[in-house]
């Protein structure tokens, strides 16, 4: 019986919290580490997860609604709610190389920056990479030069060692021809301002 006190004391006794994450934030960069941090705790990473990023009466920054998209995409809730002040999602995480730095997944896809420049969105848009750091691209980013070149200025918010710049597909403030790796000519988004002469 001696025995038995400290199992039965073992086993009533609560278990530990893991601690919570805030529900709010006071930036905007804070509060999509944060949600790429929460989402890649969950065991299915071969999906991109997807949140509205809103602005409470006191300034500060919460999720809204995390929704979840299948390898390619991740369907925005709409409409829009009120105060939101930017958009967060990941890539999934799947296949041999998927955390590369220079895998085509570790930075915004085309769709990302036509996302973000859309008259409906037209808010700072995060990547939650599957190499682990995050990004951060605001409308108006993109700078062309004729039907030849675009520069993509983004951010690096969370970085890595050693870091990801220079060694991304596309990196941030870097003129990059307007051809994919066959020599094909890429069209130029709609959006993107004429770079300086």
């Amino acid at each position: 019986m001696a025995v038995l006190l400290p199992l039965i004391a073992l086993l009533a006794a609560p278990a530990p919290r893991a601690s919570a994450m805030p529900s709010s934030y006071a930036s905007l960069d804070a509060a999509a580490v944060a949600f790429v941090d929460l989402v890649r705790s969950y065991p299915e990473q071969r999906k991109e997860y997807c949140a509205w990023l809103i602005k409470d009466a006191d300034g500060r920054i919460r999720f809204g609604t995390i929704n979840e998209g299948n390898m390619d995409t991740c369907p925005s809730s709409w409409p829009k709610p009120a105060g939101t002040v930017g958009s967060v999602h990941t890539h999934p995480i799947w296949g041999p190389g998927a955390k590369a730095v220079d895998a085509a997944g570790q930075v915004f896809s085309e769709g990302d920056f036509g996302h973000a420049e859309h008259a409906d969105v037209s808010v700072p848009t995060y990547l939650g990479a599957p190499a682990g750091h995050v990004l951060r691209y605001d409308p108006g980013g993109s700078l062309c030069w004729g039907r030849s070149y675009i520069m993509r200025n983004f951010k690096i918010v969370r970085d890595l060692s050693p870091t990801v710049n220079g060694r991304l597909p596309v990196n941030p403030g870097k003129k990059e021809a307007l051809f994919d790796t066959g020599g094909r000519m890429i069209p130029r988004p709609a959006y993107c301002k004429d770079g300086p002469r």
